[in-house]
C-alpha cells in the first residue's frame, strides 16, 4: 500500500507539474500557426487554411521531463524527511 501511495504522490506531482510548463509556455493565438508547449512543442495549431495537429514527441518529451521532475522532487523529499529522524 505504501508503494501504490508512493506512486500515485509522483504521478499527481508530475501532473501538476507538466501543467504548470505548458502555462509558462507562452500565449495561444487563434490564426498564427504557432507551436504550443514547453519545453517541447506537442501541438502545432492550425490556421485558416490548414488544420492544427498533434506533435507526439514533444508531448511524449514533456511528460518524462515532468516524470522527471517529479521523482526528483520526491526523491528530495524523502532524503530531507531521512534526515529529520
Amino acid at each position: 500500500m505504501r508503494i501504490f501511495r508512493r506512486c500515485v504522490t509522483v504521478l499527481a506531482v508530475s501532473t501538476c507539474v507538466f501543467v504548470l510548463m505548458q502555462l509558462l509556455g507562452g500565449t495561444h493565438c487563434f490564426d498564427c500557426g504557432a507551436r504550443v508547449g514547453f519545453p517541447f512543442a506537442y501541438m502545432q495549431q492550425g490556421t485558416y487554411s490548414t488544420n492544427g495537429h498533434t506533435l507526439w514527441r514533444g508531448f511524449l518529451a514533456d511528460g518524462f521531463v515532468s516524470a522527471g521532475i517529479g521523482v526528483l522532487l520526491m526523491c528530495g523529499r524523502n532524503a530531507v524527511k531521512g534526515q529529520r529522524r
